[in-house]
């Protein structure tokens, strides 16, 4: 399926749901958030090579479109994760960048001092800028984008003026088919856990 559609599809399920009973008296606004993201690969994400953790600035938006649902928009800017050969040389570097887009129920209100939400949604990330080096050292990788699903949990918690610092945790459904020189090579099974924190404001 093409990824756009699917995000495109997530924005519109999410209308969809929106309770009929819905709170008015709560104005809809938006959120915006900016942050680090530690991305988290899984360990044993390929059959012969691991790839390690690295730390992002992150940006999200959310639609808050009733009292406690919402849709949010996410990506971490492109960073460099090192690829490594069994023999725990470095092997190849390749970027990534993560994004998602979630249906949120926010399980205390926008009136909130505290507010925490969970959600689900599509994930895509696009994989690109490989090069290698020591053992695959003159060889070409090339690694596929991926689309997959997305959750993530969090708490937004009141600085006043309409600031707030938020933590959250995330995980994507991310697993990108490997070649070198041509030939397949298995499966990145990354599925990258996030840990984050953020500064927001709310956008009336």
């Amino acid at each position: 399926m093409n990824t756009r559609a699917m995000l495109c599809g997530c924005l519109v399920a999410a209308a969809l749901v929106t309770p009929a009973h819905a709170d008015d008296k709560v104005p809809r606004h938006w959120i915006a958030r900016i942050g680090v993201h530690p991305i988290n690969p899984k360990p044993n994400n390929h059959a012969e090579f691991t790839v390690d953790n690295a730390a992002s600035l992150s940006i999200g938006a959310t639609y808050l479109f009733t009292k406690h649902w919402a849709v949010e928009l996410f990506s971490a800017f492109s960073n460099a994760h090192d690829v490594h050969d069994p023999d725990d040389g470095r092997a190849a570097r390749f970027s990534m960048i993560p994004a998602s887009a979630t249906l949120q129920y926010h399980i205390t209100d926008a009136s909130g001092r505290f507010r925490a939400y969970a959600g689900a949604g599509l994930s895509y990330a696009h994989l690109g800028d490989e090069r290698t080096k020591g053992s695959l050292g003159g060889q070409t990788l090339a690694l596929d984008n991926s689309s997959g699903l997305a959750a993530a949990i969090g708490l937004d918690m009141d600085l006043g003026s309409k600031w707030f610092v938020n933590v959250d945790a995330r995980w994507m459904d991310i697993d990108s088919s490997v070649k070198i020189d041509g030939q397949p090579r298995g499966t990145l099974d990354l599925d990258p856990y996030m840990f984050g924190l953020s500064l927001g404001r709310r956008l009336r």
